[in-house]
């Protein structure tokens, strides 16, 4: 009966040369408990002598070598156990390496298969025996079975490397790292950007330890830091960044605290995603719009031109034709009253010789023939002695204004001063005054309108005066129509149909009345104020005044033209300012001023 591999193992340590035969009840009992002790770890364990002879085993290794009865394997080599071809070989030469360095093989990783072919995978560590002496006497073996285990761990690496594979497909940059902003980890396209060949070269890495620079790191860092204290995400903040590539990049930047399952915040966790072409493409957009919105304001600064055009032309037009008209009717007045009014002396003196010659004839013939006494009655001659001078009186009167009729006419059209001169700016503004007389006096639907005249001192002032003139008409026929709109509401009540009723009112306020003031500024310009006391405007209307086309008139009573003309006039044609102040119930306020040399300007 072959020794059991517990006795040689006990020979073996207590390093007996010769065995006694003589066997008693403690060895036996000490060797069972050995054997069982053994045949009971969770380990293969076996024991060569140091020509890698078995000396022995426990059961686990037996099982795995394919034996029954673990005393079976004393006495056998590698050779006799059921390796594959070549394996036998190997283990003999690792034995021998082991045995003649004399040191331990601990927790070699090492793979075996089973006697039915399945592969196990082992925590091998190899133990040289030595005698009392040092010397070598074999080694021993001792075999963790951790197959499950790296099945988990290839199971997990697959996983892993799946994971990976993932991260890796995802279009955004994504890392994370530790408590301490260590990278734990990252995949390719945030590898790419922080210029890193391998997604694994940045685990244990920081922020300073890469690309960046310090400012950069640091502000990283901040941020990771932030995150974590506040346990609170940082979503879609824009950088501006250089990346490894020195391409200038526009980035989306995410992070997020990772925390533990207990809810700890352990990490971060950040993603980033490269907006640079969606950057590019809003500013590309951006300046499409802003070219767009220049189009547009060139188009509709085109078309504020044109329609100003439009007006100036059509009321240019209107007002050449009224001048024009104007001027022939004056030009075909005046020749005829120029007769009358030059024939009017002549006139004048052959009556008062006549009226001599009658008186004379009267003192020196007291008692005409009856005939032409007859006819002196039928005549009422001494009536008519009496009354001729006083006709050819209000004849030339009557001539004179007619004259001064045509004078205004003239004055105001001036067609024959287109260019700029210098003109009396109160001759023009009588003139416009007279033409607007007819609207001034009273009627059956309006009482007459006051004008109040104070007219300060004024040098000839350098001008265009028919498009002055154009200008003082459009206020001035504005105020009266302000002023026609607030008898019509009931401001000034009409008594009989003709005169307004003061009434209570103030005295300011008791008719209709239109200021017109001129004076000379200090800045060598003057100014000219048109003030009626008549309804005023509200701000809504007032602010767009002077805009082509508008009007508050109704539908054939005004083109919106007049005023706007009127700006443009005096704006860009004198250089100077057109201003209208109103209130509701406070009336209204046209303010010219202009310069008094246009050279100067």
């Amino acid at each position: 009966m072959s020794p059991s591999p517990a006795a040689s193992l006990s020979s073996i340590q207590i390093a007996a040369a010769d065995q006694s035969t003589r066997v008693t009840a403690v060895p036996q009992k000490r060797e069972a408990l050995l054997e069982l002790v053994l045949d009971h770890m969770p380990h293969c364990v076996f024991w060569k002598d140091v020509n890698s002879v078995y000396l022995g085993c426990n059961r686990p290794w037996a099982e795995l070598v394919g034996i029954a009865d673990p005393a079976t394997i004393v006495g056998k080599t590698d050779h006799d156990l059921p390796w594959a071809e070549g394996e036998a070989d190997s283990y003999g030469a690792r034995d021998r390496q082991l045995m003649l360095a004399g040191e331990p093989d601990l927790h070699s990783l090492t793979s075996r298969l089973k006697a039915n072919g399945e592969q196990l995978w082992f925590d091998a560590s190899r133990v040289p025996l030595l005698d009392t002496n040092g010397q070598v006497l074999g080694i021993l073996c001792t075999f963790e079975n951790i197959t499950e285990r790296q099945q988990a761990a290839e199971k997990l690496n697959t996983s892993a490397e799946l994971l990976q594979l993932v991260l890796d497909n995802i279009p955004q940059a994504i890392f994370w790292k530790d408590r301490n902003s260590v990278y734990m980890g990252c995949n390719k396209n945030w590898a790419q950007a922080a210029g890193i060949n391998h997604f694994q070269d940045v685990v244990g890495k920081t922020d300073f330890e890469l690309f960046w620079t310090r400012e950069e790191a640091a502000l990283y860092c901040e941020q990771d830091r932030q995150v974590m204290e506040t346990d609170t995400p940082v979503l879609h903040l824009i950088e501006h960044r250089l990346q490894a590539d020195e391409k200038q990049a526009w980035i989306d930047v995410n992070k997020i605290p990772i925390r533990d399952v207990e809810g700890n915040v352990i990490g971060i966790l950040g993603t980033i995603e490269d907006i640079t072409d969606r950057k590019q493409a809003e500013v590309s957009l951006l300046a499409s719009e802003q070219q767009l919105r220049q189009r547009t304001q060139q188009l509709e600064q085109t078309l504020h031109d044109l329609q100003q055009t439009q007006a100036q032309l059509v009321q240019t037009e209107k007002m050449s034709s009224l001048g024009q008209l104007v001027a022939g009717v004056a030009h075909e007045i005046n020749n005829p009253v120029n007769f009358i009014y030059g024939n009017l002396t002549h006139a004048n003196t052959y009556t008062k010789d006549l009226r001599k010659l009658v008186q004379l004839y009267q003192q020196h013939h007291p008692n005409p023939a009856p005939e032409v006494q007859a006819e002196a009655e039928a005549i009422d001659l001494d009536f008519l002695m009496e009354d001729l001078p006083k006709l050819m009186a209000s004849m030339k009167v009557g001539a004179e204004r007619i004259q001064q009729i045509v004078r205004s006419l003239r004055n105001f059209s001036r067609t024959d001063e287109a260019a700029m001169k210098a003109v009396n700016i109160h001759e023009g503004i009588e003139s416009t005054l007279l033409i607007l007389h007819s609207r001034l006096k009273d009627s059956h639907d309006h009482p007459d309108i006051q004008i109040v005249k104070d007219y300060g001192e004024l040098p000839h002032i350098e001008c265009y005066a028919g498009p002055l003139n154009q200008v003082l008409m459009n206020v001035l026929a504005n105020a009266i129509d302000a002023l026609d709109e607030a008898v019509v509401s009931g401001r000034w009540p009409m008594v009989d149909g003709m005169k307004p009723d003061s009434g209570n009112e103030k005295t300011d306020n008791a008719r209709p009345t239109i200021t017109i003031q001129t004076e000379q500024l200090h800045d060598d310009r003057i100014a000219i104020r048109i003030r009626d006391n008549g309804p005023g405007m509200p701000e809504a209307v007032r602010t767009r005044l002077f805009d082509p086309f508008f009007t508050t008139k109704p539908v054939g009573h005004g083109t919106g033209l007049g005023l706007s003309i009127s700006y443009q006039i005096v704006t860009e044609k004198h250089k100077g300012t057109l201003q209208c102040f109103s209130e509701l119930g406070q009336g209204s306020e046209f303010r010219i001023e202009i310069p008094m040399r246009q050279s100067e300007v």
